[in-house]
């Protein structure tokens, strides 16, 4: 398949009002309590009251230390109204790439920590359906720094395949630019999942997918490296994950710039996973988390490691969002 045209059954839907649009339904586990009969229905409900009372552990040691979240600026606004991830670059380490939330075009942004507008870069080759998450690792060819967008939104369960968009990080900022995009097309094992996750591994280039759920457990999918452009690889089941505190919707993460970590959002909280070097991120996630410090932000949805140290940014959805930094010690 030519990665210079986009898929066409990935073609955006068309755009909905934020009040509008679909953020998930009842769980599967509440559904089958309401159309199970009676003696059924108190078994699940016991089952469902045991497992909350037995949360997740959280880490108590070989965590960072981190401060309050500090608000160091906001979104400038204009096309920038739906923030739904963030990364921050390698070849421009104050910047920070955002793209927006459903319904956008194919494009990104670069900003400066203080929210400004630096670039807007458009893709070609590139669908948009529901892009949730961005994510920064080697390239799949030719070395160097690439973007990775991941077009993997699906609040209906309606999809049968799911992209991700390779994209050289820019040598420049500061004028509109256009980037043509590798298109790695990817499919489940078992249907459709809504996730807003995407985990690039800063050596090996493996991804990790979490997808979002809105009750239990959250899925994890991994492959050991992104297919041949154009081409449709299926991700391998690698475990599940639920937030030990808070919501279980899990909204964003990122793997720390030298591998020994990885951040996850969920819609109010924020946990960090140590990572082994002989670790993949499946495995780390498989520990227990650290509980870090979590800005109160509407539509939680976007995290990123800062390189240089052990500080991260959020953003949340929303015009203007303010972009928050937590500023942390090594464990």
């Amino acid at each position: 398949m030519s990665t210079n045209r986009p898929l066409r059954d990935l073609r955006p839907p068309p755009r909905l009002s934020r009040a509008l649009r679909p953020r998930g339904g009842p769980s599967a586990s509440a559904l089958a309590r309401r159309a199970a009969p009676p003696a059924l229905a108190l078994s699940l409900l016991v089952a469902g009251c045991q497992q909350d009372a037995e949360p997740p552990p959280v880490r108590a040691s070989g965590c960072p230390r981190c401060a309050a979240p500090t608000r160091i600026g906001a979104l400038a606004g204009g096309p920038m109204d739906e923030c739904s991830g963030v990364v921050a670059g390698a070849l421009h380490p104050d910047a920070l790439y955002v793209h927006n939330d459903r319904g956008d075009g194919a494009r990104f942004f670069a900003i400066g920590q203080s929210g400004a507008l630096q670039s807007e870069v458009e893709i070609t080759g590139a669908g948009a359906v529901d892009w949730e998450d961005i994510a920064r690792g080697p390239c799949r060819t030719g070395g160097g720094s690439c973007l990775f967008i991941a077009d993997i939104g699906d609040n209906d369960g309606e999809r049968d395949r799911y992209a991700i968009y390779g994209v050289r990080e820019p040598e420049t900022l500061g004028a509109p630019g256009s980037t043509t995009a590798e298109v790695f097309v990817l499919t489940y094992p078992d249907g459709s999942h809504d996730a807003e996750t995407l985990l690039i591994h800063p050596v090996t280039g493996a991804i990790t997918i979490v997808t979002k759920v809105n009750k239990n457990s959250s899925r994890i999918f991994e492959l050991p490296a992104l297919p041949a452009p154009g081409e449709t690889a299926t991700l391998v089941a690698a475990g599940s994950i639920e937030p030990p505190s808070g919501s279980e919707r899990i909204t964003a993460g990122d793997v720390h710039p030298d591998g020994t970590g990885v951040l996850l959002r969920t819609s109010t909280r924020v946990f960090y996973y140590p990572m082994a070097p002989d670790q993949t991120v499946a495995q780390a996630l498989a520990e227990a988390p650290c509980s870090l410090p979590s800005p109160d932000e509407e539509q939680a949805e976007a995290i990123a490691w800062l390189p240089g140290g052990w500080d991260y940014v959020t953003v949340g959805e929303g015009e203007q969002a303010p972009i928050h930094r937590v500023s942390c010690e090594a464990p």
